[in-house]
């Protein structure tokens, strides 16, 4: 997908059969984001500031930083999401992006959305990776798991 300033982004959609409330929390609460993402201080508060940590690639040291600049419990988190190295290559290489989820109630669970967006051409390989079955869409399925996983456990 590419948007109006040239920018491209990434969209990943699917439905959970689980009630939105609960999908929120694993999406917002830190310690079940580092079961499904990575390890994090968020919070899902706007204006509130994060690091999500994950082992180096490379060059890259693994630290993404980020800001939430909306929270609307049960229905929409956006965040910025930055990190990398002008001077670094192919996935370390600097991203300066923003993740949308939208979560909309569904009769029999909830339809999950996930935009990434603000790719440029300089972070195209980022985007490439994300933009693969090993990028969003395997940290899609990992957060159904999460879920599923809370759900049982309730």
């Amino acid at each position: 997908m590419t948007d109006v300033a040239g920018e491209r982004s990434i969209v990943v959609e699917g439905m959970l059969i689980q009630r939105p409330e609960l999908v929120w929390r694993v999406l917002t609460e830190a310690d079940l984001i580092a079961r499904w993402f990575m390890p994090n201080d968020f919070e899902a508060e706007p204006g509130q500031t994060f690091t999500f940590r994950s082992g180096p690639v490379g060059d890259w040291d693994g630290l993404s930083q980020g800001e939430v600049l909306e929270a609307e419990p049960y229905w929409r988190l956006r965040y910025s999401w930055r990190g990398g190295s002008h001077n670094l290559p192919g996935f370390g290489r600097y991203i300066d992006t923003v993740l949308t989820w939208t979560l909309s109630p569904l009769p029999n669970g909830t339809h999950v959305r996930l935009e990434h967006s603000g790719f440029t051409d300089d972070s195209a390989p980022v985007f490439e990776i994300m933009n693969s079955e090993n990028g969003w869409q395997a940290v899609i399925n990992r957060f159904a798991k999460v879920v599923n996983e809370v759900a049982e456990d309730e």
